[in-house]
């Protein structure tokens, strides 16, 4: 049974080929800092700050690909993941058991290869993902971004 760890648009996280073995959820809140003299620090409430989602895991191209490196390997979601947070386009992140974490875009994603065969690809790929939420988007914009991507 391959259950799904989470969801980010069409991209699954699963127990394999496309693993995710460590999730980091940072949250804050901002405060505005007045100094009066003579009198303590005073902070004001001015709402929330950011939301951010870390996912790291690994991928084993050699072992679990059936065809070609970018087929069923995990190669080929990290390519996607890449491609979403090139364009900068929003999605909802959604955790196994079916909660939804909310809207979120792809600021930073790292990969690390290790042990590469002759073509520079690692038998192991470790990859850093980050995700930080944003408002949830028109419905306009977001259905029009979903078809580019469907047809790309």
């Amino acid at each position: 049974m391959n259950t799904t760890l989470y969801q980010f648009g069409l991209i699954q996280w699963q127990v394999w080929p496309f693993n995710v073995s460590e999730v980091m959820h940072s949250t804050a809140t901002d405060w505005s800092r007045k100094e009066i003299a003579g009198a303590p620090i005073f902070r004001e409430w001015v709402g929330e700050g950011d939301e951010e989602i870390e996912m790291r895991g690994r991928v084993f191209p050699h072992f679990f690909a059936t065809t070609g490196l970018k087929q069923g390997s995990g190669m080929g979601h990290l390519d996607v993941l890449d491609e979403m947070r090139r364009y900068g386009k929003s999605n909802i992140l959604m955790r196994g058991d079916g909660l939804n974490l909310g809207w979120y875009v792809i600021e930073h994603l790292s990969r690390g290869h290790s042990s590469l065969d002759r073509y520079g690809i690692g038998r192991q790929i470790e990859f850093d993902a980050r995700f930080q939420r944003v408002p949830v988007p028109s419905a306009d914009t977001f259905y029009r971004d979903t078809t580019f991507f469907a047809t790309n």
